[in-house]
């Protein structure tokens, strides 16, 4: 019986042209996003460290008319001092020096340096002008991976996973949260609006539930590898596959680690399968509490957005931040940990509450059902659920 309903509701979900609208939607996302970004040209390395070399010298002047009054400067004038000397060699050798093991090994002693002034408080240094340590602990863990991959670096190198980076950036978080409700915002309401034989058959509320849970979750969820597939093999056939072999950095336990574009894409396309899991569910609970679909869409925004609102009015909230999981690239990034004020927050801190939170709105789902039957009058006929 299970299989026969799943089979109907899979027959349903493709006889919905909404359901046809989100997965057209999510397969011309990511090719005519592939296609318009692929024609803006990232910042070549060169450049990027061009610009650093203008900044350095900026701090070195200020640095300069300070560090004959204050000691405390000029121990940091003296660290800068290294530092400019290795950022000129470090252009010398992404450039005519050609020399990429030089250049890390130039790059892991700046940020060493730098992590030092840090330490000193970076005296004597304008806010404006001053490295985060975010950002330095990112690089580090970069050069380190390139290193221990013995990994070449060209002037284009850094611009390698440009485009997966900022298409995921785009769709992970508000996007998703919308693409994911609308999908399922009438997972019960529709077969109550539509009936059919399938209503009465002798299949358990929980193991229907079970089912348009699988069958919306493949729905999306292959849609949304399959819009990312196409997009990538453009963009791979355009810019030379080879170039995708550099890492990119993702937090966890409070630090930055370099890992593969590949495993990347596991982790990022594994969450947000669980997070579709989870919405889904939320779905069906809000389908159950107020039986419409527009609530189903206005509701889980305004959860979604409740700790934002926290946030603006000065309240931490900590027990409501895993309501921002589901913005996978935000979590991996560190960028979600940082907004948040917690450092706690990484990618397997993440799976396993979102994996805790689908188990417990399934709880809830089968509680109401059970409630909901049981106070049926005696002499009332039995409604079900759907």
């Amino acid at each position: 019986m299970f299989w026969k309903f799943t089979q109907f509701e899979t027959k349903l979900i493709l006889k919905n042209r909404k359901n046809w609208f989100i997965a057209a939607f999510l397969l011309l996302f990511f090719v005519l996003f592939f296609i318009y970004y692929s024609q803006e040209t990232p910042i070549p390395l060169t450049d990027k460290k061009r610009t650093e070399t203008q900044m350095s010298y900026a701090v070195f002047e200020y640095l300069d008319l300070q560090r004959h009054d204050l000691p405390e400067v000029a121990e940091v004038y003296d660290y800068h001092t290294q530092i400019q000397s290795l950022l000129g060699m470090q252009l010398w050798f992404i450039g005519n020096g050609n020399d990429s093991e030089q250049y890390i090994e130039n790059g892991l002693e700046i940020n060493r340096l730098r992590l030092k002034v840090h330490e000193l408080g970076n005296n004597g240094i304008p806010d404006h002008l001053i490295t985060p340590k975010e950002e330095i602990l990112k690089e580090d863990a970069l050069l380190h991976y390139i290193k221990d991959k013995n990994l070449p670096i060209e002037s284009d190198s850094f611009s390698t996973n440009h485009y997966f980076t900022n298409v995921l950036t785009m769709l992970s978080g508000l996007l998703f949260l919308v693409i994911v409700l609308i999908s399922g915002n009438e997972m019960l309401i529709y077969e109550q609006r539509h009936q059919s034989v399938m209503r009465g058959f002798p299949l358990s509320f929980m193991n229907k539930v079970i089912s348009k849970l699988m069958v919306h979750f493949v729905h999306t969820y292959t849609f949304l590898l399959l819009g990312f597939t196409i997009g990538g093999i453009y963009v791979a056939t355009k810019f030379n596959a080879g170039e995708f072999s550099f890492p990119i950095l993702v937090y966890k336990n409070e630090n930055y680690i370099a890992i593969s574009t590949g495993k990347f894409l596991l982790y990022m396309f594994l969450g947000l399968g669980l997070a579709i899991i989870v919405l889904l569910a939320l779905s069906i609970l809000l389908n159950m509490l107020f039986k419409n679909a527009f609530a189903n869409i206005l509701i889980g925004l305004g959860i979604y957005l409740i700790p934002d609102i926290a946030m603006a009015a000065g309240f931490k909230a900590t027990f409501l931040h895993p309501i921002k999981y589901i913005d996978i690239y935000k979590v991996l990034s560190g960028d979600l940990a940082l907004e948040l004020g917690n450092s706690r927050i990484d990618y397997w801190h993440v799976m396993i509450t979102l994996g805790i939170i689908a188990v417990v709105l399934l709880g809830v789902i089968y509680a109401i059902n059970k409630i909901t039957y049981h106070r049926v009058p005696k002499h009332a006929p039995l409604v079900k659920a759907f």
